[in-house]
C-alpha cells in the first residue's frame, strides 16, 4: 500500500487540532536541507514505521521552511525508536 501526503497535510500538528497531537508520539527532525519537503519526510519515514502526520514549520516572509520539522507516529514506541536511529 502506498500512502501519498497533501500539501499542508502538517497543519494539524498546530493551532486548532493541536489537543488533539500526541507529543510523546513526535519526533524532531534538525538540519534539514532546504530542498527537503513535507511529502519528501512523509515518503522517507514512513519507510520505517507508521507515520501519522509530518509538518515543516515555515517561514511566513519568505515560505522556506526554518531547517526543522516534526514528524508524528502511531505510538510513542515508533517515535522511539525512529529517535534511537539517529533521525
Amino acid at each position: 500500500m502506498k500512502t501519498r501526503i497533501a500539501p499542508g497535510v502538517g497543519a494539524n500538528l498546530l493551532g486548532q487540532h493541536s489537543a488533539e497531537r500526541n507529543q510523546d508520539a513526535t519526533a524532531d527532525v534538525n538540519n534539514l536541507d532546504p530542498q527537503v519537503s513535507e511529502e519528501l519526510m512523509w515518503e522517507l519515514f514512513v519507510q520505517a514505521d507508521h507515520v501519522v502526520n509530518v509538518y515543516v514549520p515555515k517561514d511566513r516572509v519568505t515560505n522556506l521552511h526554518q531547517g526543522y520539522g516534526f514528524v508524528e507516529f502511531r505510538s510513542e514506541e515508533d517515535a522511539d525508536y525512529i529517535s534511537s536511529q539517529g533521525a
